[in-house]
């Protein structure tokens, strides 16, 4: 019997993915019966993704003797056994099999690790190519696509549509280069130079989750291509897939590929997924002429809690270069964690004089303090807005600023930059209406049930760690119940430490599968938890520590079965004060997407009140809720409750958390090295017209509280 071809597509699809397990699985089942070459070949992919080489080459071989010219098949062996350093005997088989020259030329490439290249030109003589090379090379698409059409139409060929390609891409048309690439490799699917062009091509188009798709296929096709394994690895990080960056980027280290790109992007990987001590180390060890070394190592040292080496680090660039602007805004935006104000205000105004146009600093400076209307600041940010060839990522972050220092002077002005970034940013990242109830729907509806039975049946974490999470929505008041619990003697701040849910994803990928969920599974997810959160804090500590990672509120059934000693403090606040401080904020690109949408911002709060509702039924007595508003009229009654739900004795240096903030990297900074203040609720109310779509969709989804 044959497999479906449904199957095949399926196991592929997995594959592209890089589900390599559940696909082999699939194929095994599939060739219990009559299969066809093509579930060999996927099963040799699975068995190769998953390093059973021996097992590869079997499956290899059976593809093969059903199908043994088949140039897919033969590249494939190439990609695999180039993996392994044996590339040379797949192209001396293939000679000896008599293939095609032009098969035999990309085997040679593959083989070698650094990929296939296009090689088709049909029709086009060499004169025709330098002229379409000079059109792609000036971006002049009129001559290209002049010169292209007719020999695209009498055969073409790959190199030709690349040519094309660049020439689009060349003249910001990245939607037409796209095609353009694509046709190529329907021709040429193995031509990893036009691959990586195409992903590129993807993401200048926004289509990231294509281009990773399309990146993986390249760094597969090419292991020893530097470019194609860095080219992954940052269309990783751009889709949010940290963890996945640093594992490309560590692989190709560790294959002996020594590329100064590498070491950057683990380096900037290990620091995006929370692994400070790494990200340092891979930041030190780059050229030390290398463009950017520097600011990035004090980044990383930033991350990884060694503030003072990162202001050393910063004032050694500024020694040489006294208008650095990335290092003057970087080290504003530092000191203004530390509370430092004034020495912030000081980088921050410097890098705004070095370079107007860039708005980061500006932004940082304006979201601070209030600005007069005479600011020199504002009015060269202003005056920066207003050319005419501002790039749109420098326009949208000049708009936050200006919408944060006009706002006091000029409330309509402010309220149009405000309307003008949060557009932006949401046709840079455009959100997903669906999302936020999905992940309510799979914590309720897959994890939880699996988690519940299992416990019900006698499963048990024997983790005895106690850390405190701190969660509710962004802008909520959650910043201030931190900085309050790292006020007592007995707690330490871990800010946004975001590892749970990488911890836990061995537990949840076990409930996916339908795998037992046992009390080992458990408490090794409860200890992963641990030093997780000890490499993303800087250490181990011997006092409780806070865990302020906004999403915690969808994992409160997996923080109970892994860690049963934690406590949980779930933080609300009005929804529409809530709703117009997210409106109003920016937050760091690609994060928060929901945020630049004000339906989008009442779909957020509507899967948090949905989540807490239904872990409010499912375990009553799981968290402690604490209103924001209850904190501002009472600190001292809710200030008793709060420590005592987490099992802390009363101390009243708490009330006094102002006075010893720690090192703060969110929006409210400076909001928590003040005492309590109240001017902030009810300030939707000043703002009703501005949010009148929010209030409207609040009001529809019935989350408006009781007046």
């Amino acid at each position: 019997m044959t497999a479906p071809s449904s199957d095949l597509q399926t196991a592929r699809r997995m594959l592209d993915h890089g589900q390599a397990a559940p696909a082999r699985d699939r194929l095994l089942r599939l060739l219990e019966g009559d299969a066809a070459a093509e579930a060999w070949l996927l099963l040799a992919r699975a068995e190769a993704d998953l390093g059973a080489a021996e097992a590869a080459r079997t499956a290899f071989a059976r593809c093969l003797a059903l199908a043994p010219s088949e140039p897919v098949a033969w590249m494939e062996l190439a990609i695999f056994e180039a993996a392994q350093g044996r590339g040379g005997d797949v192209v001396k088989r293939a000679r000896q099999a008599a293939l095609p020259s032009v098969l035999l030329t990309m085997l040679r490439d593959a083989a070698g690790g650094t990929g296939a290249r296009a090689l088709g030109t049909g029709a086009a003589t060499k004169a025709d190519l330098a002229t379409l090379s000079r059109a792609a090379e000036t971006g002049d698409t009129h001559a290209a696509e002049r010169k292209a059409r007719p020999l695209l139409l009498k055969g073409g060929g790959a190199v030709l549509w690349g040519l094309l390609g660049q020439a689009r891409t060349r003249a910001g048309q990245p939607d037409g280069a796209v095609e353009a690439y694509d046709q190529g490799l329907r021709l040429e699917p193995y031509a990893v130079d036009l691959r990586l062009a195409l992903v590129q091509a993807r993401l200048a188009s926004g289509a990231v989750p294509a281009a990773l798709l399309d990146a993986r296929f390249a760094a597969r096709a090419a292991p020893g291509l530097a470019r194609a394994q860095i080219l992954f690895g940052r269309t990783a990080l751009r889709a949010g897939q940290s963890d996945l960056a640093l594992e490309i980027a560590e692989a190709a280290l560790a294959r002996g590929l020594r590329d100064d790109g590498l070491l950057a992007l683990a380096a900037e990987a290990a620091m995006e997924a929370r692994q400070g001590d790494l990200a340092v180390e891979r930041a030190a060890a780059r050229h030390r002429e290398a463009p950017g070394r520097d600011l990035l190592l004090a980044a990383t040292q930033d991350r990884a809690g060694r503030v003072e080496a990162a202001l050393d680090t910063y004032g050694a660039i500024l020694a040489r270069e006294p208008a650095n602007r990335d290092a003057l805004t970087a080290r504003g935006q530092l000191l203004q964690t530390l509370g430092r104000a004034g020495a912030a205000e000081a980088d921050l105004r410097a890098a705004v004089a070095a370079d107007p146009l860039d708005g980061t600093a500006f932004r940082a400076l304006a979201y601070a303090r209030r600005l007069d209307p005479g600011d020199e600041a504002l009015r060269a940010a202003m005056a920066a807005r207003a050319r005419p060839d501002l790039p749109g990522a420098a326009a949208r972050t000049l708009d936050y600023g200006l919408a944060r220092a006009l706002a006091p002077h000029d409330p309509e002005a402010a309220a149009r930059h405000l309307a003008q970034a949060n557009a932006a940013m949401l046709a840079a990242y455009p959100h997903d209406p669906r999302q936020p109830a999905a992940q309510v729907a799979r914590a309720r509806e897959v994890i939880w049930p699996a988690l519940r039975t299992a416990m019900a049946s006698g499963a048990e974490s024997a983790c005895d760690a106690a850390p405190i999470f701190v969660t509710g929505l962004p802008r909520s008041g959650t910043t201030l119940v931190e900085a309050i619990l790292a006020a007592h003697p007995e707690v330490v701040a871990g800010g946004e430490l975001a590892v749970l849910r990488r911890a836990a994803t061995p537990l949840h990928d076990a409930i996916a599968g339908n795998a037992p969920v046992t009390s080992d599974l458990l408490t090794g997810t409860g200890a992963a938890y641990v030093a997780a959160a000890d490499r993303a804090a800087g250490g181990s500590t011997d006092r409780r520590r806070t865990d302020k990672s906004i999403f915690s509120f969808l994992e409160i059934g997996t923080i109970r079965a892994a860690l049963p000693q934690a406590r949980i403090v779930v933080v609300t606040r009005d929804p529409r004060d809530t709703g117009l401080s997210i409106w109003r904020n920016h937050f760091r690109e690609g994060t928060h997407r929901y945020a630049a949408s004000q339906e989008g911002i009442a779909d957020q709060i509507a899967a948090f009140h949905n989540a807490i509702a239904f872990w409010r039924d499912a375990l009553p007595d799981a968290f402690h809720t604490l209103r924001y508003e209850a904190l501002l009229d009472d600190p001292e009654k809710e200030a008793r409750a709060l420590l005592a739900a987490c099992d802390l004795p009363w101390d009243p240096a708490v009330l006094s958390f102002h006075e010893a903030a720690s090192p703060v990297a969110t929006l409210s900074f400076a909001q928590v090295r003040r005492p309590i203040y109240t001017s902030s609720r009810g300030g939707w109310r000043d703002s009703a017209a501005e949010i009148a779509p929010l209030i409207a969709s609040l009001t529809r989804k019935g989350l408006l509280p009781d007046e």
